[in-house]
């Protein structure tokens, strides 16, 4: 697949943080915007950042004066993907939901009624925001993380994994979410590598943001295999959340771009952005309440609120119809179009690790 054709959204670039006044933007040049950012271009390449960051204030401006009229539940802002082009925007998306190889499809039993709201980021499970770069390597990044939680809540451990395992030496000859490495995979078949070989710690295989030959590397966790929950069914993935922990799951995130804070709405509300369902993005779910999921991207600490989203469950439902299955999610032979469930599609591909233990 060309650069579209990936399901992980990537940054090519690292941000400070969001601009402060992320309601109130009209007065932000774009001289300021690159200041802020800690950005600089050569002349040609200034003029078309500056377009691209023009068409992205004027979203911004138009968007969040709906959210002060109380039209709209979440608000954007100027962050260091504004000057993004279209093609770098989709490089950071890269990943398909399909797995060749079988999986087991568990419905979540539920002994007592589920928590009102779950955070297991209050419970020592999760790792700190990280951010892919300019690689289409969500998938592997959303597999790390929830491997990383499901290892701390059997171990009461938490250690931070290697990504880069995964880029380098997943592979993906049927070509599902992409071709492989930045060009794209599944949080699947990065289960599968645990189990058969297990992932290695960041500080053994830092993070490079690129692919490379597989290394002979130490692992330090692996796993037994991953369950599937069922597809489209918000309570599974509740109850998922509530008594398993985090899960990785994969969403339509061509909106996403200039998220800022709020219950997230975008893709289910046609808006700006015309609608979203094609799923192309793999993230971490780590938790959620009445009103929304608590997402975990990997786009760095400085996008969303404080490198989350919160999708809204206002829609969990419903479902629509993903008619680009090619664009992000499907091994080949890819269908034609799937049914998708929830926000931004985010109930269709769950899962997460099982057996989760030390290697060594």
């Amino acid at each position: 697949p060309g650069d579209i054709d990936m399901f992980c959204l990537s940054l090519a670039a690292a941000a400070t943080a969001p601009l402060p006044t992320s309601l109130t933007l009209e007065e932000h040049s774009f001289d300021a915007y690159l200041a802020f950012h800690g950005k600089s271009y050569s002349v040609e390449e200034y003029r078309l950042r500056e377009n691209h960051f023009a068409e992205s204030k004027a979203k911004v401006v138009r968007h969040n004066a709906l959210y002060r009229e109380g039209s709209e539940s979440w608000y954007m802002a100027l962050n260091y993907l504004a000057d993004y082009t279209p093609a770098e925007y989709a490089k950071l998306l890269s990943t398909h939901t399909s797995s060749t190889n079988p999986a087991l499809v568990e419905s979540p039993q539920r002994t007592v009624a589920n928590p009102a709201s779950v955070d297991w980021r209050t419970k020592g499970a999760v790792t700190k925001v990280k951010n892919q770069g300019g690689c289409g390597s969500c998938w592997a990044f959303s597999a790390t993380e929830t491997i990383e939680s499901h290892y701390q809540i059997a171990s009461g451990k938490l250690l931070t994994l290697a990504p880069q395992t995964f880029v380098d030496c997943v592979q993906n000859p049927h070509e599902c979410g992409g071709t492989g490495g930045c060009e794209g995979a599944t949080m699947e078949l990065a289960f599968n590598l645990t189990a058969k070989a297990g992932i290695a710690l960041e500080s053994d295989l830092p993070y490079r943001g690129r692919d490379a030959s597989c290394p002979t590397y130490t692992p330090a966790v692996k796993a037994t295999g991953y369950v599937k929950n069922p597809t489209n069914d918000a309570a599974a993935l509740e109850t998922a959340i509530a008594t398993k922990g985090p899960m990785s799951v994969t969403v339509a995130a061509a909106s996403w771009q200039l998220y800022g804070g709020g219950v997230f709405s975008g893709c289910s509300k046609t808006g700006i952005f015309g609608g979203d369902n094609t799923l192309d993005h793999g993230v971490q779910a780590v938790g959620y309440t009445k009103d929304y999921w608590i997402v975990r991207n990997s786009w760095g600490a400085t996008w969303g609120i404080d490198g989350y989203i919160h999708l809204s469950r206002s829609v969990d439902d419903q479902t629509f119809t993903d008619k680009k299955p090619a664009d992000g999610v499907a091994c080949k032979p890819v269908p034609k179009t799937q049914t998708v469930g929830g926000e931004c599609g985010v109930l269709f591909d769950t899962s997460y690790p099982v057996g989760v233990a030390a290697a060594r």
